[in-house]
Parts: C-alpha cells; structure tokens; sequence
C-alpha cells in the first residue's frame, strides 16, 4: 500500500500494480475528505451546464453508481450583456461549508466533483489561445478565460479536484508545428507556476482542494522540462495528474516522483476497448463522453467484464450495444441487458423504452442513462476483480473480451434529444442538427412536392384543353367582370 498524499487530504492508496514500474495496469482507492472512497480503475460522470444529462440529482442519489462528476468552468461562466462585472451565480450561491460548487449543483454529499476548464469533449475555437488566457464555449459564445481569473474561481467554487489551465487547441485537424508544441509546453508550465504562487498550501487543505497537473497531447521530447518541473517544483501542491495523451504514461518512469499520484485520463476513450488499453497503460479513473452519447443515440449497452462463456467467434462478434428503437424490439419483453439489475431493467423492458424513444418521451434518455451508467459500473467492478486476481488473469480476461465483442458503440438510429448549442459549433454549409418539430400539412418534402408539380403539369398537358364558346371581346359587350357601383354601395 502506498500513500502518495497528506494525512488532511486526498488519500491515493495503491493496492496491487501488475508491474513493479509504475506504468501498468495498477489497483488502487482515492479517499478525499467529507467524500465518498473511489475503488480505481474507475469513472466519473461527465456534465453538461452543471448537471449529468437526463439525471437529477435525487436520480443520482438512488440510482447512479458513480462516484462524482466532471464540470466545466466554461458552463459555468455567465457573460451579462447588462452587468458584465456581475458574479455568476454559480460564485454567489450560499454554501454552509464553503463548496458553492456542490451546493449550486445540488449533488449528493457523497460525490465528488471535478473541476476543469473545458467540456468533455470540447468544441473547437475559432481562435488560438494566447499569453494569459484561454478560448472557452459559454452560453453566450466563445469568449476568453484568464489563468488568474479560472485561479480565482477554482478558490471561491472550491471543487473536490481541479485540473488547471493548459494551453491545448482542441480539435485541431493537422499535427502542430514543433514551435507550436514548445510553445504549448512553455506557456502551460508558465501558468502552473502562477496557479502554484497564488494558492497557498493552507488555503488548498482548508479548503480540500486537490489539484491535478494537466500533462499536454505532445511528443515527450518536448515537454519533458514541463514534467521535471511538476515532479520537482510543484510537486508540493500536487495531488494527481491530468492525461490528456495516455501515450506519455510509459515516459513518466523518468520522473519517479510523479508515479505514485493518481491518473484522470482526459483522452476520452470512444469504447471499452480503448478503455482497458488505457487501464494497461496505469490510467486510474476515467471521464467517458461516449456514455452519454450512446444514451441519447437510444443505445443500451450490452457487454459485460469478464466475458462469460461464450461459443462466439472471431467471425461472428457480439455488439457492445442494442439499438432500442429497431422494429425487433416493438414487443420485447426482455429486459434492456439480460442478467442486468439496474432500476431500468427490473421495472420495465425493451418494448417500453422502444414506445418512449418513438414518442420522444424525455423518460427514455433517463431511463437509458441509468442502465448505461450501471453497465459501465459493472464494467469497472470487473476490472478491479480482474486485477485483484493477477496480472495475468487480466490480459487474459482483456483478450476475451476483445475475441467477443465488436469494436465499435452502435450509432444508433433514433431521434436524438434536442442538441443545443454549447454542444457543438456548426461549420459553413452544415445541416441543421435539429429537425424541425413541425412541417407542412400533407408531410411531403421538397422532393415530394416538386414531383408532385410535375405530374399536376404533365396532366393537364394530357388533358383536353377547355374551349371557350365566346371570344373575350363579346365577353366585355356583355359586361364581364363590371361592377355595378350603386348596387356595392
């Protein structure tokens, strides 16, 4: 057992590791104080504008086998176009011990809940980062985050952990010239610096504030520097870190101060596959965008770790998911998982679900999140298990896993709840992501109707044509179309 932090804050306990070096796979247990313990490898819920999509916080609190949530400042920051000095509120809720945060959110007591300054995942900028600040998403558009203003949150929201700022482009389509990546290394490190000058170490533990080091999306050539100064500088302050690229995790064996604090892998895996190659690689907990994704795709997940027995081959994998909305599933009884205990599963069955997401019910997504996230739970329960018995009893169970189950989530054919627009930036010339709710009378698209013109056309082409039994001219003799004004009036 290792203890990798003080005795008045959060505890990182690592309980079996399947290498000596401190880069594989590893079990372990995260205590933070007034919280919840979280058994690792692990997840946390992603949010969105504060709360975990579709759940309330009594759901949570009955039904959600998680141990806390990720949140992003960025939802949080409310720019008035009256009062733009105003506090948001997320800032000015009362809070009796300090954590507005929690209070705003109105989480279970028992939950953590992670600060970071960007969604999970994020959307693209229209413009770079710069020497002091960052580009965020807000209900009122894109607009820039100082280092020492996100500082100066993270003291006054007092989250459970918080990851500073780090000066990465999301959704970059090309690699990023070297220059651009030494400077990404060098501003990064520039803020770490600062955010360790202006939090003092008695303001972290009477607030119970762990602080999470974001490691950068760059080759380790460059940003080695970066991690010598967090592994000797700021490992005062440090409580775990923040991967942002899991392929940096084997290079950190030259930076043994680092091995021993916990790993929150932000290089959002897109399945279960990915997710135990990142467990191999010693990542300790986990924020899985992909949960919600499927949720609202209409997909219930499928799969269990460890796979039981099964007589299916390479040929003929078994899907990670089912598509509920599939005609199969009209008058289905079975639950949505077999052998699954969830709240969804022993109450209702896929028949239901199948009524509710052709109706657009906002049950169904809710419904479909606690499967999900109980499925991901059991996941987990698995992993450790696994771990717990061996290292080599977890490869093994991971190449079962991967010789059973296909590689990709199903897309899913359903209506999808409304998106908004802090969930994505639509480009020139994209679709609308929104169908309209209401259209013509008779249904019929453009396409439709222009064909239906056609065919109006082409009739009356074939159509004896009416003759008149007059020519105009006798028409107006005999008054045609004369209005009698005495008679109007």
């Amino acid at each position: 057992m290792c203890d990798s932090n003080e005795a008045d804050g959060m505890r990182f306990d690592i309980l079996r590791t399947a290498a000596g070096d401190g880069v594989a796979a590893r079990l372990g247990r995260v205590t933070l104080p007034q919280r919840q313990a979280t058994e690792t490898p692990n997840f946390f819920a992603v949010s969105s504008r504060g709360v975990v999509p579709h759940l309330t916080p009594d759901t949570i609190s009955r039904y959600g086998r998680f141990s806390g949530a990720y949140m992003a400042m960025e939802d949080l920051v409310e720019k008035s176009q009256k009062n733009v000095t105003k506090v948001p509120a997320a800032q000015n809720i009362p809070a009796v011990d300090g954590k507005h945060l929690h209070a705003f959110t109105a989480l279970p007591s028992s939950s953590v809940i992670i600060l970071g300054p960007r969604r999970a995942p994020p959307v693209k900028a229209p413009t770079g980062n710069n020497d002091n600040s960052i580009q965020i998403f807000t209900s009122n558009g894109f607009r820039s985050l100082r280092n020492d203003d996100y500082n100066a949150a993270i003291k006054s929201l007092r989250p459970d952990i918080a990851i500073p700022l780090a000066d990465i482009n999301h959704g970059a389509l090309t690699t990023p010239q070297a220059k651009s990546l030494w400077r990404m290394c060098e501003r990064t490190e520039e803020w770490m610096i600062e955010m360790h000058r202006s939090i003092e170490q008695e303001d972290l533990r009477s607030s119970n504030i762990s602080i999470f080091a974001p490691t950068l999306p760059s080759p380790y050539p460059m940003q080695w520097e970066y991690l010598k100064c967090l592994s000797e500088e700021l490992l005062d302050k440090l409580s775990g870190l923040a991967i942002y690229d899991v392929d940096i995790l084997p290079d950190l064996i030259n930076h043994p101060t680092l091995l021993p604090l916990p790993r929150l892998s932000l290089d959002a895996p897109a399945n279960p596959h990915e997710v135990l190659r990142e467990i191999s690689l010693g990542v300790d907990t986990f924020l899985l965008p992909f949960i919600n994704a499927v949720s609202d795709a209409g997909v219930a997940m499928t799969f269990t770790f460890p796979t039981p027995p099964t007589t299916t081959d390479d040929t003929n994998l078994l899907p990670l998911g089912s598509d509920l909305t599939e005609p199969e599933n009209m008058a289905s009884l079975r639950p949505l998982a077999d052998g699954c205990t969830c709240y969804a599963c022993t109450q209702h069955h896929r028949a239901y679900l199948h009524h509710l997401l052709n109706a657009g019910e906002m049950l169904a997504w809710t419904l479909l999140q606690i499967h999900n996230h109980h499925v991901m739970a059991n996941f987990f329960a698995g992993v450790r298990d696994s771990l717990a018995a061996g290292a080599a009893q977890f490869e093994e169970d991971c190449k079962v896993f991967f010789r059973t189950f296909e590689a990709d989530m199903p897309t899913g054919t359903g209506t999808r709840p409304r998106a908004r627009g802090y969930h994505f930036k639509a480009g020139f010339g994209d679709p609308k992501r929104n169908k309209p709710a209401w259209g013509q009378l008779d249904g019929q698209d453009e396409g439709a109707k222009h064909e239906a013109v056609e065919e109006r056309l082409r009739r009356d082409v074939m159509e004896t044509p009416l003759v008149p039994d007059v020519d105009a001219a006798e028409l107006a003799r005999e008054g045609f179309a004369e209005i009698d004004i005495n008679k109007a009036a």
